[in-house]
């Protein structure tokens, strides 16, 4: 099928495109899978698996100490300086070695009292923890060959490659729960980025040949600091949130029920797969192109030709998704996951206003505006746990999606403030002009 020219000659669009077969493929796979757990697991077991991917999520990023953002800046500035591209891949490596000896010692020495933490006192998931201590070194590498396909913008074969690993996965998981149940969830959760790695080496090995010299690899940390300063970013905002969304859904479980905080964590999962649509837009498109802007009127161009092309798109998705909201938990789950109908309106809403203020709250992260970054996102995460503790007490759980919705709101107009002077500079510029 042949795209049309339109498309063609717009890279966002191209990039939204070309994203919109893994996310179609996601969904489906996602329909597989997530019945299969409500079928098998059901509300509880989904909640747990929940804690698993929270943890797994971090350590993901974790694996190169927080370095991704930079990563994809870099490559995306360097990727035709051989010489700058082995000192930085040189630098991430040991970095990311440095990473998995450290989440060794953590996931392997203190599995129990992580299982206490994660599970509850009342589980005896701990050897999972080992399981992932084992698997550390594979997710590093991941980390790394991700950034570089966001970084050469290679969104064609991150979108193949996105297929395969989504596909064996679901596959994966389907088997693994069939067998074992439970613990054939989280145990395929666990390995899934050692799936991952092969598929990465086995279908882009040229791409990665032609900008990684392995030979040329050393012990170098020369681009240790302009990494580092995104590490901090990352690891704060990823730690936090994680861990804040394990909290939350004990808080549901202390609060309502584990039921309820299976519908909580079952909404967040089809948040996440609507929200595939966009989320590849931010480091294959945004990142290298905020990096290059250098004024605030192009800043305020770009801003607005994202917003023109994609919330359109994005709203009209979302209604759709209301509108079929029955049926949708229906044909993800069983008629236990019935209560998560009242969650979507909040959700759908909060999600909304979450990529109208990450579109705009990306510059910080282009512009390495470290403290702006670690502010609105820290902030953002403490106003959802309160507004949860408060709103929990009023609305069950329906109050923690209110509080995502309320955060968000929040969070836009702190960021927009912090942005004024982009916008205020745009209009002084563009009324001279027309005055002119």
């Amino acid at each position: 099928m042949k795209i049309p020219n339109f498309i063609k000659s717009n890279l966002l669009l191209k990039v939204a495109s070309a994203n919109t077969g893994l996310v179609l493929v996601r969904m489906f796979c996602s329909l597989i899978s997530q019945k299969v757990l409500a079928v098998l697991v059901g509300a509880e077991g989904i909640a747990l698996v929940g804690n698993l991917k929270n943890v797994i999520s971090f350590f993901e990023q974790f694996s190169i100490l927080g370095t991704s953002n930079g990563l994809v800046k870099y490559i995306s500035e360097f990727k035709d300086d051989k010489k700058q591209l082995n000192q930085l891949f040189s630098t991430v490596f040991v970095l990311s070695i440095i990473a998995s000896v450290i989440s060794f010692v953590v996931l392997f020495f203190w599995s129990d009292t992580l299982n206490n933490t994660i599970f509850g006192v009342d589980k005896e998931y701990g050897f999972i923890f080992k399981i992932i201590a084992f698997i550390m070194p594979f997710i590093g590498v991941n980390g790394i060959l991700y950034a570089l396909l966001n970084g050469v913008s290679a969104y064609k074969l991150f979108s193949k490659i996105g297929l395969l690993v989504v596909a064996t996965s679901t596959v994966l998981i389907v088997l693994l729960t069939y067998k074992l149940g439970l613990v054939g969830s989280l145990i395929a959760f666990s390995i899934i980025p050692l799936l991952q790695f092969l598929i990465y080496i086995v279908f882009s090995s040229k791409t990665y040949y032609n900008f990684i010299d392995l030979k040329a690899l050393t012990c170098s940390l020369s681009f240790k600091k302009q990494l580092l300063t995104y590490s901090v970013m990352a690891l704060v905002v990823i730690f936090c949130i994680n861990i804040t969304d394990v909290a939350i859904r004990h808080l549901i479980e202390d609060k309502v029920s584990i039921i309820d905080a299976g519908n909580w964590t079952a909404m967040n999962s089809v948040s996440k797969v609507y929200m595939q649509f966009t989320a590849a837009i931010f480091p294959l498109y945004i990142l290298p192109a905020y990096a290059k802007i250098s004024n605030a009127i192009d800043f305020r161009k770009e801003v607005f030709k994202i917003y023109k092309i994609l919330l359109p798109l994005l709203v009209s998705g979302m209604l759709l998704v209301f509108i079929f909201r029955k049926f949708i938990i229906e044909a993800l789950y069983t008629s236990e996951f019935l209560g998560m109908s009242g969650l979507f309106k909040w959700q759908l809403l909060g999600d909304l206003v979450k990529f109208i203020a990450f579109v705009l709250s990306y510059q910080f992260i282009a512009k390495k505006q470290i403290g702006n970054f670690i502010f609105t996102e820290a902030l953002s995460v403490l106003l959802f746990y309160f507004f949860s503790v408060y709103f929990i007490d009023i609305y069950g759980t329906e109050g923690v999606v209110i509080a995502h919705f309320v955060r968000y709101i929040l969070f836009l107009f702190v960021v927009l403030f912090i942005l004024r002077h982009n916008f205020i500079e745009y209009f002084e510029k563009n009324k001279k002009n027309t005055s002119g």
